[in-house]
């Protein structure tokens, strides 16, 4: 098994002066092709060097000979694991130095990712569900929210669960507030490490809905009006989420919806052909962001109707600054469309 590396404890039992005392270093990781070594280094010249070590429960005896005043001697190990034990180094004069020594030698391994979607969090429960590329051992979540303080954080032990098991992480918010972002360290059982951030901020902008013709996805001039005054809202909320994540591109996305009457097919093609052309209008408008739409039809309906009803709140549209997908509701996907 690959372990995480930490040198845990390097204390000296010595019979002659502090200024003959040996120097123990253990690198904090080897590569899988390197050998793993003790490294000695005697400040005077030393006759022999001996290791007594106990290696995840099993006996090792290492010993090396003859070295000069401040030359590096490397002990060779058998392999990745736990040391505890005493290397002895012996002196021309026969004075001898005996330091104990307990360490976690490491073989880097793959990275380690971190699995997430879109649906991953869950804002109301608090909830973060993941997965890791390799067994899990300890995660730790810091939640900020949208100024850019943390609003709540959580810590959590695993018990190596196999690489790509659903795990779950909830935190207890320290605050009021919605988060922006989530930074999630985790460690697995053979000491890799990784971290993912999440970027959950998304704002529906409010805005006036535009009224379409039946059957039709032309903006009529008459309601250009509506999307002029939403535009500066935008921009603004544009600026504030570069104040969270300056490195993330920031996107609009504009998701429409359709009441009931008509099929589920068709109100799809509709919903989605009315999203692109606010899209196209706030692109010629000039708003200097990636813009991405799609048409969810009549599977989010604000207001809860039969089939074939003429509903004028469930024909609308979301304008939602963010910085990934947002999840317009569980279990309810289109594909998202980059405009050209």
């Amino acid at each position: 098994m690959l372990r995480r590396c930490a040198v845990l404890a390097l204390s000296f039992l010595s019979t002659v002066a502090a200024a003959q005392e040996p120097q123990l270093f253990v690198k904090p990781q080897f590569k899988p092709s390197e050998p793993i070594v003790l490294t000695v280094t005697s400040p005077v010249p030393a006759v022999r060097f001996d290791a007594s070590l106990d290696h995840d429960g099993k006996p090792v005896q290492v010993s090396h000979g003859p070295a000069r005043a401040g030359e590096k001697v490397q002990l060779r190990l058998p392999g990745e694991g736990h040391y505890d034990g005493q290397i002895v180094v012996t002196f021309k004069d026969g004075n001898r130095s005996t330091s104990t020594i307990k360490f976690d030698a490491v073989v880097a391994g793959p990275a380690l990712k971190i699995g997430y979607t879109n649906e991953s969090f869950d804002a109301a429960a608090h909830r973060l569900d993941f997965t890791l590329s390799r067994p899990a051992r300890h995660v730790e979540l810091k939640v900020l929210g949208d100024d850019g303080t943390e609003i709540g954080s959580a810590s959590a032990d695993y018990k190596g669960e196999r690489p790509g098991t659903p795990l779950s992480i909830v935190y207890t918010p320290t605050r009021p507030g919605a988060a922006a972002k989530l930074i999630l360290r985790a460690t697995s059982t053979d000491g890799g490490r990784g971290e993912a951030h999440l970027l959950p901020y998304s704002i529906n902008v409010p805005h006036k809905e535009i009224v379409f013709e039946t059957g039709k996805w032309d903006i009529r001039p008459t309601e250009e009006p509506k999307l002029d005054a939403v535009y500066q809202k935008i921009a603004d909320e544009v600026g504030k989420a570069r104040k969270i994540e300056p490195n993330v591109p920031v996107k609009l996305f504009i998701a429409g919806y359709t009441d009931t009457v008509g099929t589920p097919a068709d109100n799809r093609k509709l919903s989605l052909e009315r999203a692109r052309a606010i899209a196209i209008w706030f692109r010629d408008r000039g708003l200097p962001l990636p813009i991405e739409y799609a048409g969810f039809g009549e599977d989010v309906l604000r207001v809860k109707t039969p089939d074939e009803t003429d509903n004028a709140a469930n024909r609308r549209a979301d304008y939602i600054v963010a910085f990934q997908e947002p999840m317009i509701a569980r279990g309810v996907r289109a594909t998202w469309v980059k405009l050209q």
